[in-house]
């Protein structure tokens, strides 16, 4: 196969197993709304990181690579549900923290449940062995990306 295929089937591949994903989702998707798992799991890992249970909102954009205002849209949301609140940090009024709520880690939990669920039966039928290579391969994949993006403010991007 050229290069050319190659990344022709690489493009089918990650559109095939977005959908994939996608699917499993709507499982966790009951549990969780508006689809908005990824921003619980993250601020749980971002907390748990930070030794507390609380993080700087600028903290969570740069974790999740995500644009600030992006991440203040998916709070938003979560902050409709219950899910998680704005608290002022106690060590400087000028910024903000934002937690989980209890019904927010409950949510984040049984949805992670349904997902780790399913992902342990992929494994099993993948095999642990062949998956560890698979991550290690995706870790190093992820790794060149990055190296080879255009710096945002530097290079002119084409637009679709």
């Amino acid at each position: 196969m050229d290069q050319s295929q190659a990344i022709s089937e690489l493009f089918e591949l990650l559109w095939q197993m977005r959908k994939t994903m996608h699917s499993a989702m709507q499982q966790v998707e009951i549990r969780c709304p508006q689809g908005q798992f990824f921003m619980l799991e993250r601020l749980h890992l971002a907390a748990g990181r930070g030794g507390g249970a609380a993080v700087p909102v600028s903290a969570l954009a740069e974790q999740t690579r995500m644009l600030p205002a992006a991440v203040s849209r998916s709070l938003r949301q979560l902050e409709d549900a219950g899910l998680a609140e704005r608290i002022p940090d106690p060590e400087d009024h000028r910024r903000t923290l934002v937690r989980l709520t209890p019904a927010g880690e409950a949510t984040r939990r049984a949805a992670e449940e349904l997902l780790r669920d399913y992902i342990q039966r992929v494994i099993q039928r993948m095999g642990e062995a062949e998956f560890a290579a698979l991550l290690d391969s995706w870790r190093r994949w992820d790794a060149v990306m990055r190296r080879e993006l255009p710096e945002r403010s530097g290079a002119s991007l084409p637009t679709c």
